[in-house]
């Protein structure tokens, strides 16, 4: 026995010096991407950390003793899963603490701030997440996280409803995740909304493949890997809404399952009180198009549920009161926040750009393949692709595996499965939205026309749950050549699909590599029928997470990049003499005003400011370029009249003539341009502040 876990435990160190150096490797490659692309052994050499390494190969040493002795590796795992919340919770502890997030702010380090990363790189591509976002919030501390900040545009602006940012009322029990920005300070408030949002989809996660695999643990960490580490998941994890409609679409259905379940008053209390907040966060997401997409598979999950479960629910003349008072508080709240945002949505659903966008159908089937390359975009320099977030829309969902898997459950092995056949159908539907064009007629009655391409994602959702369920479900197949074959065949079929869309990404050898790795992982879901083959399968899919979402987004520390350089504590003593002066940013400078409680008109629009604007457009000639959700930049002028030029759908420049400054009654300029040259008899600029890196602050002075 003893020479039996010798010999596993040495091989098990060998394989972590090995997957040692490989992780180190990846690091290096993530943190100086163009070596991907660019490959030399000298600069390799120089960036190898051996630091780093040692750390790394401790970690996976720890791993290879737990996994060498049976005995042990039994007790810490049920150590783990018998208290999985308890040390969640200590995490989040420690990670607030030391305010550790994944946040991009080190993008915004354009004063030169001495700042790096802990672990992995900042995302350039990320500007909803830091520009919007991050500083959206940290803004909230200098109005007393009021309902309507006029921080932001230099306005009464709605901060709750759209880029959901913390206040102080009764609807941010709605808002769970931001409720840390309330009593910490902004590094503690970002980490905890970074750190607890991730914790809890892992969790959540977890809970739901249990109920989708019949408590089976491999199946279920796998399937929680897969969402929570996915591509979609990474890359949007900031904005728009994506980690709450996940959280809490699968809580709603856990907490159905409990409550049918239980019989104890106080629990089906709680469950209720749980199941409302869970309803009113998914709902005050406000993005239809993810909402929508995923209400099309939480209803059924959730009828599924009831159905499953009528016959051992016994109902009690409590559960009245349960669901009349949770459905009372739930509509006061939701009353409470449409009467204050009211004016709000009618905007955004009037806009020309989210409001007005229609999609009807009009994906390509080779997007099914879409999600192939993704375990190249971690490493992938940001001006490879031109905008790496779009083309991670969705979850590995490893197609087409899971429709052949489920038709063999289903068919071959005939086995009675009802939460099976309507994933199907599901998903059926939902690629028939996706790639059908379908009368307007249908596509209102099913909420189709406010749902645009990124149906995908839920497409892929599903996928996950296809695949997941027809595991737990496979009996042993036994022509594993013919399905190793069949593997290595699919592989191919889907990197040639994914080259319709990524070739000029494609180095020559990247197919390759890409065809025996989901070779390998194709082959090892069809042979995941035994508690054996499950473990290789978890193994691949925590390879497969970890290089094509845990390396996404930094693991980075505190907030000093936004608050820490000379040029920002200038602003903060600024605002602090003229609270009320109206500030704009010329070129770089953009939103980095507002965490000083600057009141910035040409901070990010989230949703269209036309009493601004008409101020200096009165004949309302270009209502369309800024009737949208918008980055804003000013380029000032004392030649022509003001004009506005659309540059992208969310970004316009305003050509200001400087004569129109008074008319936006603006104040302060900083910038890193020169602007004296531009004063005239009407307005001056004088300089009050300049820095060793060229940033200027403007006074402007009306004569």
């Amino acid at each position: 026995m003893n020479e039996y876990f010798n010999k596993k435990f040495y091989l098990g160190i060998f394989l972590a010096v090995i997957l040692s150096f490989l992780m180190e490797s990846y690091i290096i490659f993530i943190e100086h991407n163009k070596l991907f692309y660019e490959f030399s052994n000298v600069k390799f050499i120089s960036y190898f950390s051996i630091i780093e390494f040692i750390v790394i190969l401790v970690i996976f040493s720890i791993i290879a003793y737990i996994l060498s002795n049976e005995d042990i590796n039994i007790k810490v795992f049920n150590f783990i899963y018998s208290y999985r919340l308890p040390l969640t919770v200590i995490v989040l502890i420690f990670a607030v603490i030391f305010q550790i997030h994944g946040s991009s702010i080190n993008e915004l380090n354009i004063f030169k701030v001495s700042h790096n990363p802990i672990l992995g790189i900042s995302r350039a591509i990320r500007t909803d997440e830091y520009i919007v976002n991050t500083l959206f919030a940290f803004s909230q501390y200098h109005n007393g996280f009021q309902y309507f900040s006029d921080i932001i545009r230099a306005v009464p602006t709605d901060v709750f409803i759209v880029y959901g940012q913390p206040v102080l009322d009764i609807g941010m029990i709605f808002r769970p995740f931001l409720v840390g920005y309330l009593f910490l300070n902004q590094g503690q408030g970002l980490s905890f909304f970074w750190i607890s949002r991730l914790i809890f989809l892992l969790l959540v996660s977890f809970e739901f493949g249990m109920l989708l695999t019949n408590k089976n643990k491999i199946l279920s960490l796998s399937y929680a890997l897969l969402i929570t580490f996915s591509p979609v998941v990474q890359w949007w994890f900031a904005v728009n809404g994506l980690v709450e409609i996940l959280i809490f679409g699968q809580l709603g259905v856990l907490l159905i399952n409990w409550y049918m379940l239980i019989n104890n008053f106080r629990k089906r209390l709680l469950i209720g009180i749980g199941l409302m907040i869970s309803i009113g966060t998914f709902i005050l997401v406000f993005y239809p198009t993810w909402q929508i997409s995923f209400v099309y598979v939480f209803i059924p999950l959730a009828i599924w549920i009831i159905l499953k479960n009528r016959h051992e629910f016994e109902f009690d003349k409590k559960d009245i009161l349960i669901a009349t008072s949770c459905f009372a508080i739930f509509l006061a709240v939701i009353a409470h926040v449409y009467i204050n945002s009211v004016d709000t949505i009618k905007l955004v659903f009037n806009t020309v750009y989210p409001g007005a966008l229609v999609f009807n159908g009009d994906n390509s089937l080779n997007t099914l393949a879409d999600y192939i390359p993704s375990i190249f975009f971690p490493m992938a320099p940001n001006n490879l692709i031109p905008n790496v977030c779009e083309c991670s829309m969705q979850f590995v969902y490893l197609f087409p595996i899971p429709l052949i898997l489920s038709s063999i459950v289903l068919f071959y092995q005939k086995t009675k499965d009802n939460l099976l056949c309507g994933l199907l159908i599901v998903f059926l539907i939902l690629c028939i939205f996706n790639f059908v064009h379908l009368p307007e007629a249908i596509i209102k009655i099913f909420l189709r026309d406010h749902i645009n391409h990124r149906l995908i994602t839920a497409i892929s959702f599903v996928g996950v749950l296809l695949l997941i369920r027809s595991i737990s479900g496979l009996k042993e197949l036994e022509q594993k050549k013919l399905f190793i074959a069949i593997s290595i065949i699919l592989s191919i079929v889907m990197v040639y699909l994914s080259t319709f869309n990524f070739s000029s990404y494609y180095l020559f050898w990247m197919p390759i590599v890409l065809v025996v790795f989901y070779s390998i992982i194709f082959s090892a879901s069809f042979m995941a029928s035994s508690k054996r083959n499950q473990k290789i399968f978890l193994i691949c899919v925590i390879c497969l997470s970890f290089l094509t979402g845990a390396m996404v987004n930094p693991i980075d520390q505190g907030t000093d990049v936004v608050f820490q350089s000379k040029f920002m504590k200038t602003v903060d003593g600024i605002v602090e003499k003229d609270p009320n002066a109206k500030w704009i940013t010329y070129d770089t400078l953009r939103d980095i005003l507002i965490p000083s409680g600057a009141k910035t008109i040409n901070s990010v629009h989230t949703y269209p400011d036309f009493d601004t604007w008409h101020k200096i457009d009165p004949d309302k000639k270009y209502e369309d370029v800024y009737n949208r959700y918008a980055h804003i930049e000013f380029e000032l002028q004392n030649v022509n009249n003001t004009s506005f030029n659309l540059i992208s759908p969310d970004l316009f420049v305003v050509k200001l003539n400087v004569n129109d400054l008074e008319k936006l009654n603006v104040s302060y300029i900083a910038t890193d341009n020169e602007l004296k040259n531009l004063s005239n008899d009407n307005v001056k600029f004088e300089n009050i502040y300049q820095d060793k890196t060229g940033f200027k602050i403007f006074k402007v002075k009306y004569v």
